[in-house]
């Protein structure tokens, strides 16, 4: 073996020897860094080293009760409270609002629903736990495990698919490609499997481990492959005749629909606080569909407000010709 293998088993016997609050914090801590493979970092690569730490995990688990089930699906609720906290922080803005009434349910809004989210992977890992064979296998085991808890968590209580672990191979467009073939709950298969594989490199009685992370290498060049090929033979067609504008107005969510004419100076993009109709503004000639992404669009009761032109008084469609459309985020129409 060499000095770098040695290495890698020393670590890995470090974590499946590890218990009690050095087990969770662990756990924690390659949930939290997991969070950065997800939008807008994008960085899965760090998911070949966290999730072979969610296999030694269950590996340590075998001294626990009924089988070590309790103590992986333990692991596992840190595993997910550390993931889904990074992934959710932004919940707590729209306490920040009126911070004076709202702000001390900041805490528990966003530690509560990562809290009730992590019941998931911890019932994955102590799924997993419970058909966990002792050879290269149990990449699947947890893959599989993992998939049906994720499944769960996208459809109980109607369901919050934040974030699902499959969301990883969906950056480059070229990796998200497969998932018109297996759906995001392959992707979430494909992608624990995959990521999971270096943690059989420590297998000592294991023959060539290192095929196995090998395989996962080649899954995930295969879906590039498949994703560029793809790509290439449906490229984007632009059709003519029609200019799409997305209005974002960037508006301060402290600011949001509390009235637009306070804002000075008035935010980047916000076409309605000038003087012209929106239709003059953007010089329209032919048919141009304005999408506004944000909801920002003053609303009928907000017709009377000072600074917004006439063309956007009243109804959304007030002002816009015939044969232009403007859509706002709330119309489904």
């Amino acid at each position: 073996m060499t000095a770098m293998g040695r290495k890698l088993r020393d670590a890995a016997q470090t974590i499946i020897l590890s218990w009690g609050w050095r087990r969770m914090l662990i756990a924690g801590l390659a949930g939290a860094l997991s969070s950065l493979a997800m939008a807008p970092f994008n960085l899965w690569p760090v998911l070949f080293v966290t999730f072979p730490v969610m296999v030694w995990l269950i590996d340590g688990a075998g001294a626990g009760r009924f089988n070590g089930v309790t103590s992986a699906a333990i692991a596992g609720w840190w595993f997910g409270f550390g993931y889904f906290v990074p992934g959710l922080y932004w919940i707590g803005y729209a306490f920040l609002v009126d911070a004076s009434t709202f702000g001390w349910l900041l805490p528990f809004a966003v530690c509560g629903l990562p809290a009730y989210l992590a019941l998931f992977p911890a019932a994955g890992f102590g799924l997993a736990r419970a058909i966990w064979p002792r050879v290269a296998a149990r990449i699947l085991a947890l893959a599989a495990a993992l998939t049906v808890s994720e499944w769960l968590r996208g459809h109980v209580l109607t369901g919050f698919p934040w974030n699902a672990f499959g969301y990883a191979l969906t950056e480059p467009l070229a990796l998200a490609q497969t998932a018109s073939l297996v759906g995001l709950w392959g992707l979430t298969f494909l992608g624990v499997a995959i990521f999971a594989a270096p943690a059989v490199l420590i297998d000592g009685k294991a023959r060539r481990p290192w095929l196995v992370p090998l395989a996962a290498v080649a899954v995930l060049v295969a879906m590039g492959a498949y994703g560029s090929l793809r790509l290439a033979r449906h490229p984007t067609v632009l059709v003519d005749g029609v200019r799409l504008r997305i209005m974002q107005p960037d508006v301060a969510q402290d600011r949001h629909r509390l009235g637009l004419t306070r804002l000075d100076p008035p935010p980047r993009r916000q076409p309605w606080l000038v003087d012209d109709p929106v239709v003059d503004l953007f010089g329209v000639v032919d048919q141009i569909h304005l999408v506004d992404a944000d909801d920002q669009v003053p609303h009928p009761e907000q017709g009377g407000e000072e600074g917004v032109p006439p063309a956007l008084l009243g109804h959304p469609l007030a002002g816009v010709d015939k044969g232009q459309i403007l859509r706002r985020g709330d119309d489904d129409r």
